[in-house]
């Protein structure tokens, strides 16, 4: 037999039926869960200019997968008081490359994931990367505040109630919405260095605003815009390793108090981060992001330290090692504070568990993978 027919009787060979009878293959039933499992939960955004983003709905405790909510391009999420509720804000383009964009705020059920109330936004809704100060929830939980950029700037006050979109408040060389303790009333932070206060009526139309003195020096000390709420004051940190506490209680803000944290520490330590602080209010302790050799320029690094800050007794308590954290949130327990983080590099979430018997020292517990991540939220 020459090479070519061998060759050729086994592609024959090959090609023959199979001469054996098959069982036939069951069909898969899938299922869904009606709800996620019960327990603490770290709701931690996956955010995307490209295409959909997410919000991932991970287990407080082992960092386990529960579940996730859909979203559009650069989203954002908030959670009512005692998370009962929560809301993403996101755009949806309809040719991605050009034409239309329309924006929704969405109300999704904490238990089930599933959306319950969607509201058009105006098609000037800030897109930007992921900022707690986008949206914002009053606190008694009837308004919904939506930062809006064109670049003008001007805030959008949704009534929750109805899912309808009430006024469009200017907010011209100002940024960021921060809720006060009374649901009628938000300040926002402003490029002259002074915070404005907006009153709204019942109907959430405009009433008022105020604005204050000078908070901060822009060229000389800049504030990080998120910031931590202690009763009826707004905790602030500096470029420069300050404290900077405002009371937003009356008609305008109050600077009440500033102190630096950072004074005779060798490494020059600066804050660095996007969500680079948490507030454990239980404990009184203030958890912020820091990186050595610090430099203009250098305000968003990765942290090499979480600091533990003891608001009242105003000194540093712990310096915890981390790596290249960006994000921290912070559950509100006593007696085991969970701090957690998103990382600069490798897109991951990391667990940390407080020791308050140790001055605060984190201790890495767990970790999980994520793509893209941008800021997170501890259920308190």
């Amino acid at each position: 037999m020459s090479l070519k027919s061998c060759a050729l009787g086994a592609l024959i060979f090959l090609a023959s039926p199979v001469g054996f009878a098959q069982e036939p293959i069951a069909p898969e039933e899938l299922t869904v869960e009606k709800e996620i499992p019960d327990g603490e939960n770290v709701y931690v955004l996956s955010s995307s200019w490209a295409g959909a983003s997410s919000v991932l709905v991970l287990s407080a405790d082992d960092l386990s997968y529960k579940g996730n909510i859909p979203a559009g391009l650069t989203p954002q999420v908030a959670m009512l008081p005692g998370n009962e509720e929560g809301y993403i804000v996101s755009a949806f383009a309809e040719r991605m490359m050009y034409g239309p964009v329309s924006a929704y705020l969405q109300k999704f059920d904490v238990k089930t994931l599933a959306f319950e109330q969607e509201v058009e936004m105006l098609p000037r809704m800030a897109q930007v990367a992921a900022q707690v100060t986008v949206l914002a929830l009053s606190s008694d939980g009837k308004w919904a505040f939506v930062q809006n950029a064109t670049p003008a700037t001007s805030v959008s006050v949704v009534k929750l109630s109805s899912g309808e979109v009430v006024d469009e408040i200017p907010n011209p060389g100002c940024w960021g919405i921060y809720p006060s303790t009374s649901g009628s009333k938000y300040s926002t932070l402003c490029g002259d260095g002074a915070m404005v206060t907006y009153v709204i009526g019942s109907d959430g139309k405009f009433l008022r605003q105020k604005a204050s003195e000078p908070i901060f020096d822009v060229e000389t000390k800049p504030l990080f815009s998120n910031a931590q709420r202690d009763g009826i004051n707004l905790m602030f940190i500096s470029y420069d390793g300050s404290v900077v506490t405002v009371s937003d209680e009356g008609t305008e803000a109050v600077l009440r108090d500033e102190w630096k944290f950072n004074e005779g520490i060798e490494g020059n330590w600066a804050p660095g981060g996007y969500e680079l602080s948490a507030f454990n209010e239980p404990n009184g302790i203030l958890f912020v992001l820091m990186h050595s050799d610090a430099k203009d320029g250098s305000h968003k690094n990765g942290a090499e330290e979480m600091w533990a800050l003891d608001i009242k007794n105003k000194k540093v308590l712990y310096r915890s090692a981390v790596e290249h954290i960006v994000n921290i949130s912070v559950n509100q327990a006593k007696d085991k504070p969970l701090v957690f983080g998103t990382d600069s590099h490798d897109s991951g979430l990391y667990k940390y568990e407080v020791d308050p018997e140790a001055k605060f020292a984190a201790k890495l517990t767990a970790e999980f993978d994520l793509k893209g991540v941008g800021y997170l939220v501890a259920e308190k």
